[in-house]
């Protein structure tokens, strides 16, 4: 079978009662989408150490196809491949198509409605990679990525994952490259939404199919425009809970059981600005003691153990009846706009001369939203709160009023069913066809104000009222008077008194009652209405027949309208004007001869 190399995990050592040993797993990918996962034991692993690489392509014969067993996961639901002695591996020249296996993919706004425990395929983009926490045998580093709503979510790499994928994602995370994340599960915790990965999980960087491209494209517009992604609020922020500073700090909320509150607050100090940083153990997180050249870390108890830089901003906010103090770790980033290094060596030299100082400078006296968790254990009044994001005011109601017309939008039209039903017919008879979407000519609405009317408004708007009415009482149609009073009384309440008498009947006029009232009050316009008329007149009389009737009020405009005439309008004309000639003087041989 011919197979993409997706993944291909480190060499783990493993020692039962039966056997000792090491084995390495490799996640393969067919044509048909099909994900297999491969295991290879002890000497083939030294064997096969030049193939399998991660995305290449290989020929795989005579490998051995067999049960999964259940104690274990397995990216296949029946079968695994071992590969044993018989086994051959070649290169291939021939690209295996993702078209199938890219279907899988699921958005970060389709996750959050699956179930917690479930395991999917991912599409999303990097945004921030932490740094790696060791706690004996265990590893793990969460990532945040994103999507086009730009709703962030946490990413939690475990063991493999956090030391091998998350050290190569860091370095590219200022590019905010496209990750596939295949095989991930749904970790609900506390009521937070969040994903983790599992032995299996594999890590793509930039693939190569519709979705990814897509989603790289619109990373593209982000960055073009210069918005910064990292700082927009993200949904856990929109939808925590509401309160206030003071129902925070008075312990009121210790027994609820949500852990997560969003509250509004000014800042009015900062209570280390000039050094919003410290010397962070790279294992715990915890503050490490420097000296000359030995650090030391007094949690983990260990020597020149590995260190780095990490935000520590402390505040001070007020709201209407509280004050506070705030600390901000990772979170500092969303206010400053710039990771910690960048704050270090923009200010190294002069504060003020740094974008991202005059930042924090200016962020005194402003007003942000702080989203904090709470510890249900502390209910000390005079406790430090810790701020997982903060944002302005303003940040949060631009998404809040987008979600808002994303829920008003209006539903599918006629014309959009019947479009799709055309395209259902067509992927039936000729699906080569449709395999680019072809533009539709959307059907046009009608227009319910006539022209008249909006050169009324343009020219003399004083008039449009009465014009209207004087339409309505001249209404004709197979309306009766009590559907003509209902209509006239939804457009004009003032005359429905008088309309609810009965009409006499009236003789024919050449003009109208419209060319009536604007002779009287904008003879300037009347002619251009009277063109609009005659161009949108309907009725049983011929072209002809109308220039004539116009003719005896409106002469000024006749020859101009003949001369647009077809020839067989004209003649239409001679022919009526003859025959009326011939029936005079038959009528008057007639009378003669009597």
């Amino acid at each position: 079978m011919r197979v993409l190399v997706i993944r291909k995990g480190s060499v783990i050592s493993y020692n039962n009662s039966r056997h000792e040993g090491t084995f390495q797993t490799v996640i393969l990918v067919d044509d048909e989408g099909i994900k297999l996962q491969a295991t290879l034991f002890n000497k083939h692993i030294d064997t096969w150490k030049d193939f399998l690489k991660t995305n290449k392509t290989y020929y795989i014969a005579k490998g051995l196809l067999d049960r999964v067993n259940p104690n274990y996961t397995s990216v296949h639901k029946e079968i695994e491949l071992t590969i044993t002695d018989n086994t051959i591996i070649k290169d291939s020249d021939h690209v295996v198509s993702t078209h199938n296996f890219s279907n899988g993919f699921v958005s970060l706004e389709h996750a959050e409605k699956l179930p917690n425990g479930a395991i999917f395929d991912l599409i999303c983009v990097l945004v921030t990679v932490n740094p790696i926490i060791v706690k004996g045998d265990s590893k793990r580093r969460e990532i945040v990525v994103t999507n086009e709503l730009m709703e962030c979510t946490t990413v939690t790499l475990w063991g493999d994952f956090a030391e091998n994928d998350g050290a190569f994602l860091e370095k590219l995370k200022d590019d905010q490259p496209i990750l596939g994340l295949c095989d991930v599960r749904v970790s609900i915790y506390k009521g937070t939404f969040g994903i983790s990965t599992i032995p299996v999980s594999s890590v793509l960087i930039n693939p190569i199919f519709q979705k990814a491209l897509d989603l790289r494209a619109w990373r593209e517009v982000i960055k073009a425009e210069k918005k910064p992604i990292t700082t927009t609020p993200s949904k856990v922020m929109r939808k925590a809970t509401e309160v206030t500073l003071l129902n925070i700090m008075d312990g009121t909320l210790a027994d609820t059981q949500e852990a997560l509150y969003k509250f509004k607050a000014k800042i009015v100090d900062i209570l280390n600005i000039e050094e919003p940083w410290y010397s962070s153990c790279k294992q715990c997180h915890k503050k490490v003691q420097v000296k000359q050249d030995t650090v030391t870390c007094p949690n983990c108890n260990i020597q020149n153990g590995e260190y780095e830089m990490r935000y520590s901003l402390r505040l001070e906010v007020c709201d209407e009846e509280q004050r506070a103090r705030v600390t901000l770790f990772d979170a500092a980033q969303m206010l400053l706009g710039c990771t910690v290094e960048d704050y270090i060596k923009t200010t190294s030299e002069k504060n003020e001369e740094s974008m991202y100082y005059r930042n924090l400078v200016f962020s005194k006296d402003k007003e942000f939203k702080f989203l904090v968790r709470i510890d249900m254990n502390n209910s000390n009044p005079c406790r430090s709160l810790i701020a997982q994001e903060i944002h302005p005011v303003e940040d949060e109601a631009v998404i809040l009023m987008a979600d808002e017309s994303k829920s008003q939008t209006p539903p599918t039209n006629r014309a959009n069913k019947s479009n799709a039903l055309e395209r259902h017919v067509l992927e039936d008879e000729a699906p080569i066809i449709v395999e680019e979407p072809q533009p539709v000519r959307p059907r046009r609405k009608r227009c319910k104000k006539s022209k008249v009317i909006h050169v009324l408004e343009d020219k003399a708007p004083h008039l449009v009222a009465e014009v209207k009415s004087v339409r309505l009482q001249t209404k004709r149609g197979k309306k009766n008077n009590e559907l003509e009073i209902h209509d006239v009384g939804e457009g004009a309440p003032d005359i429905v008194e008088e309309a609810q008498f009965v009409r006499p009947q009236r003789k024919r006029c050449n003009k109208s009652n419209v060319l009536h009232v604007l002779e009287d009050e904008a003879p300037h316009i009347v002619s251009e209405v009277q063109s609009l008329r005659l161009r949108r007149k309907r009725g049983k009389k011929s072209n002809a027949l109308e220039i004539h009737d116009v003719g005896e009020e409106t002469t000024n405009i006749v020859e101009e309208v003949q001369s647009i005439m077809p020839p067989t309008s004209r003649n239409k004309k001679i022919n009526n004007e003859h025959l009326q000639i011939k029936t005079k003087i038959r009528s008057q041989k007639l009378s003669h001869n009597g």
